[in-house]
């Protein structure tokens, strides 16, 4: 197969033309400033006070319309922050998110002007305060005018106002398709993570040490996605399915920037000696697995761990489950193994026992 290229980094600007246009906009503000608020110590020439007046006119006017187009645009880009949260930069940058946000605005546009006209005697900052939040919250909101005594909330039992369909509609196809054009970004990281990293055992602990890396998860999500990372390795799955998922799993718990690291670590020159480390990996998990029970397994972590917490585990891990084949159980087991007590450990453990050709298949090693 041949390699796929490296993952693009995103341009950026170079130190001298962030220095350049922090420059312009510190000029330009200052100038501002001075031009509104001139200084009496200062001689100042006789065209100033015209362009003063000028300005703060000019500002007067297109204040509010700023103050609204901020307030909206704050709002647009939370809600693409919450609906995508684990892609929020990539999601702003695609082509439907500009359009949800300067819907948002042009909208608040509108609603700044009827209420300019239809109530112009109003205080101009209580207005724009009005309109940013207020109207913001009208086309998000659904107004229930009479609901059956005891009925659920949403049933057909109920007369409502829903203002905001409309803007749910448009929320929705923005949505859909901000989506759609992630998705390419996401197949593009997972075929590179795949080709870097192309065993499962690899993919396994990067999966499993980005999952407990993450400082935001509570107790019951961590627990929740290392469970559902270990349904992957059963080794009745279809391989390809298992590495895909793993792939997409470390791409959706450490996000697009986690997975570029990743990549530019393995093509700083650790790939090549780490290719070998990979397959005997895989090697070691198989032969744990036809050549252990899962009892055996629990004595062999005795054996080799002090650990009071990774015995543990290996002791829950392999309990009795109707909900888990034993297939599933010992892969989870032996993947543990060999994160917790290193594959040397392991691999004296399975030459031990090859060294005894008496003792049957599926027994541990005597401790």
């Amino acid at each position: 197969m041949t390699p796929l290229p490296p993952v693009p980094a995103p341009q950026k600007l170079s130190a001298s033309t962030r220095l350049g246009i922090f420059l312009l906009a510190l000029v330009v503000i200052v100038g501002c400033l001075f031009l509104i608020f001139p200084s009496d110590r200062i001689v100042t020439p006789d065209w100033v006070p015209a362009i003063k007046s000028e300005l703060r006119a000019a500002l007067t006017v297109v204040s509010p319309y700023l103050g609204v187009a901020l307030l909206s645009m704050i709002v647009a880009i939370a809600e693409l922050a919450s609906t995508f949260p684990t892609y929020p930069r990539e999601a702003l940058r695609t082509r439907w998110a500009r359009v949800l946000i300067l819907v948002n605005v042009g909208a608040a546009f509108l609603a700044l002007i009827i209420a300019r006209v239809t109530m112009p005697s109003v205080n101009p900052v209580l207005l724009v305060i009005g309109v940013g939040v207020g109207f913001q919250a009208i086309i998000r909101t659904r107004f229930v005018l009479a609901r059956a005594m005891g009925g659920p909330e949403g049933s057909d039992d109920e007369v409502s106002l829903n203002l905001g369909w409309l803007y749910e509609q448009f929320q929705h196809l923005c949505r859909t398709q901000i989506d759609l054009e992630l998705m390419k970004n996401r197949r593009t990281a997972v075929i590179h993570l795949l080709q870097t990293y192309p065993t499962i055992a690899e993919l396994y602990d990067i999966a499993y040490y980005t999952i407990i890396a993450r400082a935001t998860l509570t107790p019951e999500e961590e627990r929740a996605r290392v469970e559902q990372l270990q349904t992957l390795i059963d080794p009745k799955a279809p391989e390809q399915f298992a590495r895909n998922s793993m792939a997409l799993t470390i791409l959706e718990n450490g996000g697009p920037a986690y997975v570029e690291l990743l990549l530019s670590q393995a093509m700083g020159g650790g790939e090549t000696a780490a290719a070998p480390s990979r397959a005997s990996q895989e090697e070691l998990v198989w032969q744990l697995i036809n050549n252990y029970s899962l009892d055996g397994l629990v004595d062999l972590t005795h054996k080799l761990s002090d650990d009071p917490k990774v015995r543990e585990w290996v002791s829950q891990a392999a309990a009795a489950n109707q909900d888990t084949v034993e297939a599933t159980q010992k892969a989870s087991i032996a993947y543990f193994l060999l994160q917790q007590v290193g594959q040397r450990k392991v691999q004296q453990a399975l030459d031990e026992q090859a060294k005894r050709p008496s003792a049957p298949a599926n027994s541990p090693p005597d401790a």
